[in-house]
């Protein structure tokens, strides 16, 4: 049973290889939707699972050939997406002729519960090929337009949201180091005040100690004269 994943994301593709080849699927993997048609019409396989949000041909276009295609619509295509997980997302990919759409993360037991399914009730052709619901292509390009604009829209409401919470977290730590620059300046004041009052107090001091020793002498030159005069 052969299976292609087609994902972007290297970490994403690893962890479906991991878990279902070891789960007995031989797995091969893909970056982007372009890629993937090449590798469908130059091998079989027996299902496709793919991300929507990719460079180059996203998951829609890559579903949309799928099913334009008369070989490759009989390979069931499962969405399995984080980006586009509106319930209008859904019901687009669905549209377009999808056997499943899966919202990442998704508990890898309930993952391949889904997968396992799809491929049994496909063998035991249970479910025959979806043809896609639509099939004008400018309906489907004014859906696909829009599933785009609300994408996009959501990731600029996203950003906008993410600049308003940065700038707040700036602002409170603006506030912070200047209420911090205030404290320092006054306890380098309160400081200074104490350094001043005790330079005053040491020279007051130090001026007492000389007035002491200068008495201390004079006591001393009276002290020798009273002497010699007894003398005398």
């Amino acid at each position: 049973m052969k299976i292609l994943i087609v994902d972007d994301n290297k970490e994403n593709i690893d962890l479906l290889e991991v878990l279902l080849s070891n789960n007995g699927y031989a797995v091969h993997s893909s970056k982007n939707g372009k890629e993937a048609l090449k590798m469908l019409r130059a091998e079989k396989f027996e299902l496709i699972i793919s991300d929507i949000l990719m460079p180059v041909m996203d998951g829609f276009q890559l579903c949309r050939e799928c099913k334009r295609d008369k070989k490759l619509r009989v390979v069931p295509f499962v969405f399995y997406t984080a980006t586009y997980v509106d319930k209008k997302d859904e019901e687009f990919a669905l549209s377009l002729g999808a056997q499943s759409f899966i919202r990442k993360p998704k508990e890898p037991k309930e993952f391949l519960k889904i997968i396992k399914r799809i491929i049994e009730d496909t063998k035991a052709k249970r479910i025959k090929p979806i043809i896609p619901i639509i099939e004008d292509e400018k309906e489907i390009l004014k859906l696909y337009s829009e599933r785009l604009v609300n994408k996009l829209e959501k990731k600029i409401l996203d950003l906008e949201r993410e600049i308003e919470r940065r700038r707040k977290a700036e602002k409170k730590l603006s506030d912070l180091n200047a209420n911090l620059e205030q404290k320092i300046t006054e306890k380098t004041k309160e400081l200074e005040k104490k350094i001043y009052h005790l330079e005053i107090f040491h020279e007051a001091a130090v001026n007492r100690e000389l007035k002491m020793e200068e008495l201390r002498v004079r006591i001393k030159e009276l002290e020798g004269l009273i002497e010699k005069e007894n003398e005398e």
